[in-house]
């Protein structure tokens, strides 16, 4: 665990900013072949780069795999990497999903704590701090992250993603698997059960050589249509942001904020790409 921390310090100092991380699951491949195991990473970083995090019950309030048979709960071993390894009674399209326990970060620059807000869409938030007299220079926020991603075991079908119980979730409307570089991934986002509109969605594409980030606002019914032209690996990821407490004076959080992301990845892929 010690190790693990020092690990995600150092990598933090080298982002530039250093306080957008996004955390996703990567698998180690997105198309497995029937009796082989699911297996995928808990990462947390940047443009698909990271550290990688092993199996701690402590840090997650769910963890589980879903598919065509119904959702079961991820079990390993303590410290466990990948932290996600099954292997799936039958083929069909599968989700991990796991959210975390919620962890807390103060951030004391102002410069930082407007980048920060604005690179995650988070329109009005700044203000809305000052408003409440709270610090310029100070953005006390707790946050839980809701990562899932698709992967496909045996051949692509019809099979279908759903919701699996997270609070602020991703729902892929269609199998990725099922489609080709030349279609559309519909996606839809879920805040408590509910279709989430206008919300600020950041998508971050490696198709081998690069990775680009593009933004998007979700429609009126929740709704992204992903270009899938290049192939490779996508991941999408969105913010909701809650007010928290409301005295400056105290070190309880001025904020409270949960992250969906989404992860999936096109045929080759896995051979073409480096995690």
């Amino acid at each position: 665990m010690k190790r693990t921390t020092l690990a995600f310090v150092f990598f933090a100092s080298l982002v530039t900013p250093s306080i957008a991380h996004e955390y996703w699951i990567e698998p180690v491949q997105f198309t497995v072949s029937r009796g082989e195991a699911i297996q995928g990473d808990l990462k947390n970083g940047q443009d698909f780069k990271g550290v990688n995090f092993g199996y701690i019950p402590d840090r997650f309030e769910k963890f589980t795999l879903t598919g065509p048979g119904g959702s079961q709960p991820v079990k390993a071993r303590i410290g466990d990497r990948p932290a996600l390894n099954m292997t799936p009674a039958e083929p069909g399209l599968y989700s991990a999903s796991y959210q975390s326990t919620f962890d807390h970060i103060t951030f004391k620059d102002n410069e930082k704590i407007r980048y920060y807000l604005e690179y995650e869409g988070l329109d009005g938030a700044y203000e809305r701090h000052l408003e409440r007299g709270l610090s310029p220079d100070r953005f006390q926020e707790r946050y839980a992250r809701c990562a899932k991603a698709l992967i496909q075991v045996g051949e692509p079908d019809d099979g279908r993603d759903q919701l699996t119980g997270m609070k602020f979730e991703w729902v892929a409307e269609e199998n990725p698997y099922a489609l080709s570089a030349a279609d559309q991934l519909s996606l839809r986002l879920y805040w408590q059960g509910e279709p989430m509109a206008n919300k600020h969605v950041n998508i971050f594409h490696n198709d081998g050589t690069e990775v680009e980030r593009k933004t998007m606002r979700t429609d009126a019914e929740g709704r992204i249509a992903v270009p899938l032209t290049g192939g490779g690996k996508f991941m999408i990821n969105a913010v909701k942001l809650l007010e928290g407490d409301e005295d400056p004076d105290t070190d309880l959080p001025e904020w409270t904020s949960y992250w969906a992301s989404m992860t999936f990845g096109l045929e080759g892929t896995d051979t073409q790409l480096e995690n």
